[in-house]
C-alpha cells in the first residue's frame, strides 16, 4: 500500500470513528481503536480502551464531531494524523452541553493488516 492509499485509509477510518461517536456505535468504535489505546483528553484525563468506551457509552453524548485540516504522515506501519477537531458534547449525568475546539495528534498502527488508533491526544485551542 503506497503513502497516498494509507492517507486515504486513515482519513476514512477517522471519519468512521467520528461517525461512530455521534451514533454511539460502541462496536464500530471498539473495532477502530487498538486494545492498547492511550486516549488523552483535552482535560488531561487519560483513558485506556475500556475506560474510553465506558465514557462514550455512559458519560458523554457526542452531538457533533467534525475534522478540519487533518494531515497524515506515514512511517511504514505507523501513521500520525494531526488536525483540528470541533465537537459538541453533552454530559449525560447533568445535560450540560459544551462546544470543544481542539487540535489532536493521533497515532494509527497497522497490525495484522488492519489500522487501529493506538494513541490520541487533544489540546484545547
Amino acid at each position: 500500500m503506497n503513502e497516498q492509499a494509507i492517507t486515504e485509509t486513515i482519513t476514512r477510518l477517522e471519519n468512521a470513528r467520528c461517525h461512530a461517536l455521534v451514533e454511539g456505535d460502541l462496536t464500530a468504535l471498539g473495532n477502530l481503536v487498538d486494545d492498547q489505546l492511550v486516549h488523552i483528553h483535552a482535560t488531561g484525563q487519560v483513558d485506556d480502551k475500556p475506560a474510553y468506551l465506558r465514557l462514550v457509552e455512559g458519560g458523554i453524548r457526542f452531538l457533533r464531531v467534525e475534522r478540519q485540516d487533518m494531515r497524515v504522515q506515514v512511517h511504514a506501519d505507523v501513521a500520525v494524523a494531526t488536525g483540528r477537531l470541533v465537537q459538541s458534547i453533552e454530559f449525560r449525568a447533568t445535560g450540560e452541553r459544551r462546544e470543544m475546539d481542539v487540535i489532536t495528534t493521533q497515532v494509527w498502527l497497522r497490525r495484522d493488516d488492519a489500522w487501529r488508533q493506538i494513541s490520541f491526544q487533544a489540546t484545547n485551542l
